[in-house]
C-alpha cells in the first residue's frame, strides 16, 4: 500500500498544501537580519522545496535539512548541487522524534507542514532545547478556522490528527510552552488547490488508468480523492496555519 502512496506523490513539487509566496511571507515575518550568519534546522524537509527557499532567503546561513525519506533527500542533494548550495546545506536522514543536537544550536527551526509528525505541543516543548536564547520557531499546522466545523470535517481530522484545534487554542499552547507568540496567518485556498491538489489529481488520474485491476492501488487513489473532495466541500472549516514564535 505504501508504494502506491509514494507513487501518488511522485514528481510533485509540493507534498502538502503551501506555496513559495506563503513560505516567503512567513520568512518575512521573522525578525532576523538576512545577512547574519545563522544556523537553521529544517525539520521534515521532504523534497527540500522549503529548504531551497530558506537558503535563498538567508544567504549566509547554514541549514541542516532533516527527513527520513532517502529518496526525497537524494533529490534535494541533486538540487543543491545544481544550485551550488551543497556547501551551505547538510542533508540528514534522521527522525524528528530522535534529534541529537547540542542545546542552543539553532537560530531558527523551520517545520513547514511537518510538526504534526511529532505532535504540536510535543514539538514545541522538545525542540525548544535546540534553539538559542531569542531563537525562532516557525511551523505550519492544520487548524480549525472556526469552532463549529462540519461533521465530515470533524470525523476526518479527529481520525487523522486528533491534535487539530482552533487558531486561538494553538496560540494559547504556544504561550503555555513559554514562547513569545509572534504571528499566525492562514494559508490561502490556492495553496491547497492550485499548488497541491491539482498536480496530485493529475497523478491520481494516471494511476486510475494504470491500475484498473489492482485493488490496493485503487484504495489509495480513492482515499486521496475523498480527501480532496472533503476539502472542496469544507474549505471554510480548516486550513494549514503558519505560526511564528520566539524562545524567551
Amino acid at each position: 500500500m505504501e508504494k502506491y502512496f509514494f507513487e501518488a506523490f511522485d514528481g510533485l513539487e509540493r507534498l502538502s498544501p503551501g506555496s513559495a509566496q506563503s513560505t516567503k511571507k512567513a520568512i518575512s515575518l521573522v525578525n532576523i537580519a538576512t545577512e547574519k550568519e545563522l544556523n537553521i534546522l529544517d525539520l521534515g524537509c521532504g523534497n527540500g522545496i522549503h529548504t531551497l527557499t530558506l537558503a535563498e532567503s538567508f544567504p549566509n546561513a547554514h541549514i541542516t535539512a532533516v527527513d527520513t525519506n532517502q529518496q526525497y533527500l537524494n533529490g534535494l542533494k541533486n538540487q543543491l548541487r545544481k544550485k551550488e548550495l551543497a556547501d551551505r546545506v547538510t542533508v540528514l536522514n534522521a527522525s524528528m522524534l530522535e534529534l541529537d543536537f547540542p542545546p542552543e544550536t539553532f537560530d531558527l527551526i523551520w517545520a513547514e507542514g511537518s510538526i504534526y509528525i511529532a505532535g504540536f505541543q510535543k514539538g514545541l516543548k522538545e525542540w525548544k532545547t535546540f534553539l538559542k536564547q531569542g531563537g525562532f520557531l516557525v511551523c505550519s499546522e492544520i487548524s480549525w478556522l472556526h469552532a463549529n466545523p462540519s461533521k465530515e470535517s470533524k470525523d476526518f481530522w479527529q481520525q487523522g490528527y486528533p491534535e487539530i484545534d482552533t487558531i486561538s487554542n494553538k496560540v494559547n499552547q504556544i504561550i503555555e510552552s513559554e514562547y513569545a507568540y509572534l504571528f499566525s496567518f492562514v494559508l490561502p485556498k490556492e495553496d491547497w488547490t492550485d499548488d497541491y491538489y491539482l498536480p496530485l489529481e493529475r497523478n491520481l488520474k494516471k494511476m486510475e488508468d494504470k491500475y484498473q485491476d489492482t485493488p490496493e492501488a485503487l484504495v489509495v487513489v480513492n482515499t486521496l480523492k475523498q480527501e480532496i473532495a472533503l476539502y472542496h466541500g469544507n474549505s471554510r472549516d480548516y486550513s494549514y496555519v503558519f505560526y511564528g514564535m520566539k524562545k524567551i
